[in-house]
């Protein structure tokens, strides 16, 4: 199976199909229709599976688990097969392929290819087919479509005149990183927080990561409308926001919700808050979550029972290398040092 890298390296390969991390729901089967109809029962949307080689003996292994309007799913199957899938569909995907190269054709679009360097995104407003090689394995990211139009919809302060459709390949060494490190987060969010799930904060924090990864790293239909000039709102508006997020530390807020409250598009304050305080208002909330960790390693005694992982969580910081990068740089020394004193 394909690893998910982190920004800075390659895609490398590992075996296994336990890459869905977390308490995933899966199955392995002999049978092609007994794969299709678990499978559908999985995504809640049908599809049609087709075996391209009858004489070599078929076999499926699928695993999957989800979080809210999320999901992870890894599947490999023996043979070739085609899968073909026709609006609607509630999810937009992402694959990565590893053991051969997957070929994705879109009714109207040339065939995009899938594999070690680049994965594929697709949002099913066409019919799709998707040529799998004998024994290629997919890790598969499945996000609400939902989710995303509604983000996209806040972001340009208007309704979508057409469905989203994005560029179908991902590269992976390149613009494709920050998609990379998005499903990074959301795999280290579903093994880090067991069957619970993650906190509010943290959730809402994986879903902007991933959904903002997609729209403004991955071209799209509204990729220019996305990137044209906003119009900047007044000072006062990033005052009063700045007030909220403050006097508001334990909400899970996003920048939808602040530009909400603030009456303006999220582009227009994304840009007044970097004319005015140099961050984007979610650096600007994790920035006041960091330092809201310091003041709580603080207050605890150092023999105690809880620990850094678990405070991090709590404020929404998922990845703990990133985390203990970025207190040390805000505060001159590691989480673990500030608990001890």
């Amino acid at each position: 199976m394909g690893r998910i890298p982190e920004p800075t390296t390659s895609p490398e390969l590992c075996d296994g199909i336990d890459l869905v991390p977390g308490r995933p729901t899966g199955f392995s089967t002999r049978d092609p229709h007994e794969a299709k109809i678990r499978t559908e029962k999985m995504l809640n949307c049908g599809h049609a599976m087709v075996v391209l080689d009858r004489a070599s003996p078929f076999r499926a292994r699928v695993s999957h688990a989800s979080m809210d309007g999320f999901g992870l799913m890894s599947s490999t199957y023996g043979p070739p097969v085609e899968i073909v899938c026709v609006p609607p569909i509630p999810w937009v995907t992402v694959s990565f392929i590893a053991g051969g190269t997957a070929a994705f054709t879109q009714r109207g679009a040339d065939t995009a290819f899938v594999g070690s360097s680049r994965a594929g995104v697709l949002a099913y407003d066409r019919g799709v087919s998707m040529r799998w090689p004998a024994g290629a394995e997919q890790l598969m990211v499945t996000i609400a479509k939902s989710r995303i139009e509604k983000f996209l919809r806040r972001l340009l302060n208007e309704p979508l005149r057409e469905p989203v459709r994005f560029d179908t390949e991902v590269d992976l060494d390149g613009d494709g990183r920050g998609v990379v490190a998005a499903v990074s987060t959301l795999r280290r969010a579903l093994a880090t927080c067991g069957p619970g799930g993650p906190s509010s904060v943290l959730a809402a924090e994986v879903e902007h990561s991933v959904v903002s990864a997609l729209l403004f790293g991955q071209r799209h239909n509204y990729t220019d409308a996305i990137f044209a000039p906003p119009a900047l709102p007044s000072s006062r508006v990033v005052g009063r926001v700045v007030e909220l997020i403050e006097s508001s530390t334990d909400t899970a807020f996003t920048v939808a919700d602040l530009a909400a409250f603030a009456g303006v598009s999220e582009r227009s304050l994304h840009a007044a808050f970097r004319r005015r305080l140099g961050a984007s208002p979610m650096a600007y909330v994790r920035r006041l979550r960091l330092e809201r960790v310091h003041e709580e390693l603080l207050r605890l005694e150092p023999n105690g029972t809880h620990t850094v992982t678990e405070i991090a969580l709590r404020h929404g910081f998922a990845h703990g290398g990133r985390f203990a990068a970025a207190y040390r740089a805000r505060f001159g020394e590691s989480p673990s040092d500030t608990l001890r004193r």
